[in-house]
């Protein structure tokens, strides 16, 4: 009777081994590291937390290598526009700390997007992939029309991708942030009102569908000389959209090195990495004229003379 059963027993197990490396490889791929794709070309003006040292390291990369690794994800850090040609299936975000024409040459001197790779982003945005931008990523292929506000899908593909687009920004200064849905932890724990000090981008061309998760109060701002961008009423500063199957997120802090160096604003960036990559659910259900009424809303009486400016 044991001879019967040992000889079933190793029947069972040899029966078994050819599926081993099936398994194997199930484990593995289930184990393999994950990848954000962090692209910070610059077309424009380069930012101070973007700039590559000798080590092609940034403040931005770093930090989000930091967070993202807690979070079980690898960053792939790149200026790079030729990444886009490669296969972009392996990347669960993208996160672009970005500015001007990514697909013309200039600027920082590195490879600009070719036209198929900039619909390969798109297409893998749409198909599932996350997006989140920082600070001048809505400066960057956009129409330039100024203070005009255009109709909606008069804007660029990337613009009304994004959700908003960059017209020009004043003093850096102090202001109010209301947080309008306090889902993401670290915004819970700011409101209702949180005092930022920032380069403020004084944004236009809103998705009339993007869900704002929060709003630059603009009452108590400077408005003298080139600080007249902020005579207007209240517009978001941090928003989530879908694009098809893709989330789409935006906020726009990020300017000093010291955002992404003192600690200060970790839990935010890890939140919205969180929700960039699934992590965190978040509404995309639109809100913008209940929250900012008055977000396109541009005193073009005064800004006919008004040069823009994306440092």
């Amino acid at each position: 009777m044991r001879r019967r059963v040992f000889l079933a027993n190793a029947a069972f197990a040899a029966a078994a081994l050819p599926f081993v490396p099936a398994v194997s490889r199930l484990f593995a791929a289930e184990n393999s590291s994950k990848k954000i794709l962090f692209f910070s070309r610059s077309q424009g003006f380069e930012h101070s937390p973007i700039k590559f040292d000798d080590q092609g390291e940034c403040p931005a990369g770093k930090a989000l290598s930091k967070l993202a690794k807690e979070l079980g994800y690898e960053i792939v850090s790149t200026k790079d526009g030729k990444v886009f040609d490669g296969d972009l299936s392996q990347y669960a975000a993208f996160i672009f700390y970005t500015s001007g024409d990514l697909l013309s040459e200039g600027g920082d001197g590195q490879n600009p997007i070719t036209a198929d790779g900039f619909g390969n982003f798109l297409n893998a945005v749409r198909n599932g992939a996350g997006f989140l931008g920082f600070h001048s990523a809505t400066d960057t292929c956009k129409n330039n029309t100024g203070f005009k506000v255009d109709p909606y899908y008069e804007t660029t593909e990337y613009v009304r991708m994004i959700g908003g687009e960059f017209i020009v920004h004043g003093d850096q200064q102090e202001a109010s942030v209301e947080i309008v849905d306090d889902v993401l932890p670290s915004l819970k724990a700011r409101k209702p009102l949180w005092r930022v000090h920032e380069e403020w981008y004084a944004n236009k061309n809103f998705a009339p569908e993007m869900h704002v998760l929060a709003s630059l109060q603009t009452a108590d701002m400077k408005k003298d000389g080139h600080n007249k961008c902020y005579d207007r009423p209240a517009f978001p500063c941090i928003w989530c959209r879908k694009e098809k199957k893709g989330t789409v997120l935006y906020c726009a802090l990020g300017h000093k090195d010291e955002f992404w160096t003192n600690g200060e604003f970790d839990d935010l960036i890890s939140d919205l990495v969180k929700c960039a990559v699934g992590q965190i659910a978040i509404s995309t259900e639109p809100n913008l004229t209940r929250s900012c009424p008055g977000a396109n809303m541009l005193q073009n009486s005064w800004v006919k003379g008004l040069v823009n400016s994306s440092d």
